[in-house]
């Protein structure tokens, strides 16, 4: 028990818990006869009386009944944090998070992959704990409410504001309720971007037919707005546009992309370029880089500008359009390729390279590694955003000889249990 904390008198139907760390999930986590058990809404140091309302062979799920709070607590400024799932460490102290993500990337790669890293560099801190999202996403439930969505929950929470969205993307939130009651296409989600030029697009992706009356009802709401500088709607098969539908990504200051509205871009820009500068200090002594699942260009095209040589591949064929068209307007020599990574690699294997860079999504790339193991590149940098993935693979490749060399995290999601990793891999064995 915290030596704080006053005397715990449980019910028949509870139980006293001490919290002791953050899980790779969003709860804290106590231990109650020998078992885990999952405590929403903790920070490490608290003492809680709570409920067990889910219990299973290997853990157990609790809702707290009351809470003496530890060092670590703090009071969440978002009225919603207890109905939305979107940013469950609120109550967490931002250098206890930072402790918890650090803590939680090594024991991943300890326990699923069975690596230790010869360097455990320390966690580099976001810029701004709020207001750092420049893309929010919201669900559209069959009533026409637009909100985040419950913990492990559909049902939708209706948010008049979002703390860890930018002051841009909140003053939206009207607005895109308003336009998505009104329009006959009926949308599943809502995106809202900072364009990177003042302004807002809104990027709705519908369940069904575009409906036709909607085009002018588009077209009146961006003429009627200063904020909103455009509307992208697709679903299968379709797409419109009303207005300026352009956002500007900025991976460095010399860079600019311009993507359309759900394409992949880093949520938080003054972060990415934490994440962008950290790989290029990882990359030297190589100088021929193979960039698979390069996106557009987020890391390849600061690369290319340093004088490496640099082939960017992706599956994506709009993200590798972006990307030239971004080189091209750059002055940047750099090539593309749009293909998926793993069928590149099976007809090309390197293509030269000294050194393999890849950003996977967050399921990994599980069948890459095996082909990387294969062509037994001198170098890996394996960017990830998911500790589990980034083990799974890492195993992958220290099985086949490689030495888990560096191992930095990045925040790049403050209030959220996600963390961004750069793991750099050498071979080992010939």
């Amino acid at each position: 028990m915290s030596p704080t904390a006053p005397p715990c008198r449980p019910e028949a139907d509870t139980v006293c818990l001490d919290v002791t760390a953050l899980s790779h999930g969003p709860d804290g986590v106590a231990r109650h006869q020998g078992g885990v058990v999952f405590v929403p809404g903790a920070a490490p140091g608290d003492h809680v009386h709570a409920r067990l309302v889910e219990s299973r062979p290997r853990f157990a799920r609790a809702e707290v009944v009351s809470l003496v709070p530890g060092p670590a607590h703090r009071t969440p400024p978002c009225a919603w944090v207890e109905a939305c799932g979107g940013c469950p460490w609120q109550q967490v102290a931002y250098e206890a998070q930072l402790a918890a993500k650090a803590a939680n990337v090594r024991e991943m790669l300890a326990r699923v992959g069975g690596v230790t890293p010869r360097r455990e560099l320390p966690i580099i801190a976001a810029p701004g704990e709020w207001r750092y999202r420049r893309r929010i996403r919201l669900h559209v439930d069959r009533r026409g409410a637009l909100g985040y969505r419950a913990p492990r929950s559909h049902r939708i929470v209706e948010i008049e504001d979002c703390v860890i969205a930018d002051d841009a993307l909140a003053a939206a939130l009207p607005l895109a309720r308003g336009l998505v009651r009104t329009l006959r296409t009926r949308l599943a989600t809502v995106e809202l971007v900072v364009n990177g030029r003042g302004g807002v697009v809104l990027h709705g992706v519908a369940d069904g037919p575009f409906a036709e009356p909607d085009a002018a009802s588009l077209a009146e709401c961006v003429a009627g707005s200063a904020m909103l500088a455009g509307v992208a709607l697709e679903g299968r098969g379709w797409r419109r546009d009303a207005g300026d539908v352009r956002v500007l990504v900025r991976p460095d200051d010399a860079t600019s992309i311009t993507q359309r509205p759900g394409a992949f871009s880093q949520v938080n820009g003054d972060a990415n370029r934490s994440l962008v500068a950290t790989v290029r200090s990882f990359v030297r002594p190589a100088s021929r880089i193979l960039d698979l699942f390069c996106g557009s260009g987020n890391l390849s095209l600061p690369l290319a500008a340093d004088g490496l040589a640099v082939l960017g591949v992706d599956a994506d064929a709009d993200a590798i359009a972006a990307a030239r068209t971004a080189a091209a307007a750059g002055g940047i020599r750099c090539r593309f390729e749009a293909v998926p990574a793993l069928r590149f690699l099976r007809q090309q294997g390197l293509a030269s390279a000294d050194l393999v860079v890849l950003d996977p999504p967050r399921t990994g790339a599980a069948e890459e590694a095996v082909q990387l193991a294969r062509l037994r590149p001198r170098r890996v940098l394996y960017v990830s955003c998911d500790p589990a993935t980034l083990a799974r693979d890492a195993k992958t490749l220290a099985t086949a000889g490689y030495a888990i060399d560096r191992v930095q995290p990045l925040d790049l999601f403050p209030q959220t249990p996600h963390v961004e990793i750069v793991l750099e891999a050498l071979v080992a064995i010939d």
